[in-house]
């Protein structure tokens, strides 16, 4: 992607869908779950079609600011012990 800058801007918002796939992955089924199955009152392409374009704005505009997304971070946050830990002690390869 650096030898086509243009190329790069023009796919900067699937690349930061990627860059955040759990956080897009929980929203969802948050935004299922909120929907509720029982009433569909609008037909399920739109639906899809609002969840494409919501999480594709809603991360880009967060890429903006911060480099990861915040369930990736968190969980970055969780396993950072785990990692610092594995070099002492543990057998190589593992």
């Amino acid at each position: 992607m650096d030898s086509f800058p243009r190329l790069r801007r023009l796919s900067w918002p699937v690349i930061a869908v990627g860059s955040m796939s759990l956080t897009a992955y929980v929203y969802h089924i948050v935004a299922i779950w909120l929907l509720g199955t029982e009433e569909a009152t609008v037909p399920p392409l739109y639906v899809l079609i609002g969840f494409i374009a919501s999480v594709t704005v809603l991360a880009t505009i967060w890429s903006r600011f911060f480099q990861r997304g915040p369930l990736e971070w968190l969980m970055g946050m969780a396993t950072a012990p785990a990692s610092r830990s594995r070099g002492r002690g543990s057998p190589k390869g593992l």
